[in-house]
């Protein structure tokens, strides 16, 4: 009885109860997530896990390998660093940011326990793997089936504007990005509980998403997560009204259903959220503290910020933004192309506004469409809406100078003033769509035991409008009307160069928008499936995993190469001869060509 009991407290009244078609009708065991999300990521990058190559990262080929293996030979002897030799003369090794993720637990675990090469690519293994885990925790932890859930890690885990970060070496982005879902996760369970566990995982996450040191991903995700807390509180204060109003309308009866108190819980449990917050700042400040001096006073970005005039500012502040072409690529990735993946789709085909592209944004047109779905009926109308909110939110920022959003907390949030690349909050539009997405597969799935034929007409109706729009795009993009269109009316004045870029990956876009109609109309057949008892929930749940998973796994493969870490290691005779200088003259600086 007990038990029951604690379970009914842990239970927040804005969190319904999984539907019975799809806790009961589709049982996935407790083993299935971590075994799919293992396999599709170990296939995934399959060419570093069999080899002893190293897993390729421009930025960790620049500089990432150097400073952690100086690390590594450091903490390997049973010291820490506090200058770093390596670059400009030497620098500070934890004030100037040169140490990275050196203070983050896993990578310096990782570090401690395989070669540094090996290193720099399992700690992104396993965060890719990981991420799916924590999203797939989070929607559990909402209220929502394991099927749900299940859809919704696979989306998550394999995310291509996550997963491309691997080709440009962005480390400190996936982390973030990872626990990103984990964040919500332990906030969520706090919010429900109160309890000191939970206390103290707020406190843990907080912490561990600042040591990744990309304190531009941490102070957007940061704000996301205050938001929601913002807006749980509400909720929580609200149903506290509403237990004061049913307490008057019953006093005749001697009942009363403790709504002030319920204020209380609501108010008590914000400022404790708070103070764990702050604890976990605490525990990151050894690495914090210093490194915000050097960004503000001592950074070479210094004279693109607090040293720069109001317009240079803003537009260092808005480079490397989202534009156009990137938002219809979120939707059809070869949209827009890339500058240097590996795959022919991938390669050169980039000829967007910025001075190159290195990854993706890409979300999933499968996950698009089933997080539309969530907004036809469905439990937890204002959690839905605030992902809206929060997605969309994200995305006008990352566009930067095309719409006021960027503008707007550009001049009034404190610290957003000295970041660039607005396009990096992407990562919150993506975890609100996969999120969304969950309740979209547990709408379906709802309406298939429940349903009545009324109920699935908007939903129904949103899938084949999304497939026949695909079709459009597909018959303009063969026609060359939309690449015409987009350079006369979008990207007016197109650089020479960029427009000869667009013709040659105008095959490309072809396929892709193709690509897209096959996707679409395989959602809305799947959906249809259901809808007329042709198919099964669990054959839907597994079809839908597989449109996923392809639609997602095509767009990560051209982000993920290794090298020969031998070759790659190996002096040559510029390196031979910086070395035997080095070794007869005092201290001297390279320029590297």
């Amino acid at each position: 009885m007990a038990k029951k009991k604690r379970k009914t407290r842990e239970q927040p009244e804005h969190v319904a109860s999984a539907p019975a078609s799809a806790a009961g009708r589709v049982q996935i065991p407790s083993w299935v997530p971590p075994v799919v999300y293992g396999a599709l990521t170990l296939f995934l990058f399959r060419s570093f896990v069999f080899s002893r190559d190293m897993l390729y990262g421009s930025d960790t080929l620049a500089l990432g390998y150097m400073v952690r293996e100086f690390y590594a030979n450091v903490m390997s002897g049973g010291g820490f660093p506090l200058w770093n030799p390596i670059i400009l003369g030497g620098t500070p090794f934890l004030e100037s940011l040169a140490g990275g993720d050196s203070l983050y637990p896993p990578s310096a675990l990782l570090l401690l326990l395989l070669d540094p090469y090996r290193a720099l690519g399992w700690k992104l293994v396993f965060h890719v793997f990981f991420a799916g885990i924590f999203m797939y925790g989070w929607i559990r932890r909402l209220g929502l089936s394991k099927p749900s859930a299940l859809l919704a890690g696979l989306a998550y885990g394999m995310a291509p504007f996550m997963v491309s970060l691997v080709l440009v070496g962005g480390d400190g982005k996936i982390f973030v990005t990872a626990l990103a879902p984990l964040l919500f996760w332990v906030t969520e369970s706090f919010l429900v509980r109160g309890d000191m566990k939970s206390i103290a995982s707020v406190s843990v996450v907080v912490g561990a998403v600042m040591l990744t040191t990309h304190f531009q991903m941490a102070y957007f995700l940061f704000g996301g997560v205050g938001a929601y807390v913002l807006l749980r509180t509400v909720l929580m204060w609200r149903e506290g009204g509403a237990k004061e109003t049913a307490s008057r309308e019953s006093e005749r009866t001697g009942h009363r259903n403790g709504g002030s108190k319920s204020h209380r819980v609501a108010v008590t449990r914000f400022v404790i959220f708070v103070s764990a917050a702050l604890l976990g700042a605490g525990v990151a400040a050894v690495q914090f503290i210093p490194a915000v001096s050097y960004v503000v006073e001592h950074s070479r970005r210094t004279a693109t910020t607090t040293d720069a005039s109001a317009e240079e500012s803003r537009a260092y502040g808005s480079s490397f933004s989202l534009h156009p072409e990137e938002v219809v690529a979120l939707a059809v990735p070869e949209f827009v192309g890339v500058s240097s993946g590996n795959a022919e789709w991938a390669r050169g085909t980039y000829w967007g506004r910025n001075g190159f592209k290195g990854n993706h944004e890409y979300v999933g047109l499968v996950v698009l469409l089933l997080a539309g779905v969530s907004f036809f009926g469905g439990a937890q109308r204002s959690l839905r809406l605030f992902l809206a909110a929060l997605g969309g939110v994200a995305l006008l920022f990352g566009l930067g100078i095309h719409t006021p959003v960027w503008r707007l907390f550009y001049e009034i949030v404190p610290g957003v003033d000295l970041f660039r690349s607005p396009s990096l909050a992407i990562f919150l539009f993506g975890f609100s769509v996969v999120t969304l997405m969950a309740f979209g597969v547990e709408r379906l799935l709802d309406l298939e035991r429940k349903g009545s034929e009324a109920d699935w007409v908007r939903p129904g109706r949103f899938l084949w409008i999304a497939s026949s729009m695909a079709l459009v795009g597909f018959v303009l993009a063969s026609s060359g009307g939309l690449t015409s269109f987009w350079s006369f009316a979008v990207y007016r004045n197109m650089p020479d160069q960029a427009a000869q870029i667009l013709a040659n990956a105008e095959p490309f876009i072809v396929r892709g928008f193709m690509y897209a109609v096959v996707f679409a109309i395989a959602t809305a057949g799947l959906a249809w499936g259901l809808r007329t008892a042709r198919l099964a929930p669990l054959g839907a749940v597994v079809a839908f995993g597989v449109l996923i998973s392809v639609d997602l796994i095509r767009v990560d493969m051209p982000f993920i190469e290794t090298r020969d870490f031998t070759a790659f290691r190996a002096p040559d005779p510029n390196i031979d001869f910086l070395l035997e200088r080095q070794r007869e003259e005092d201290p001297f600086r390279v320029f590297s060509m």
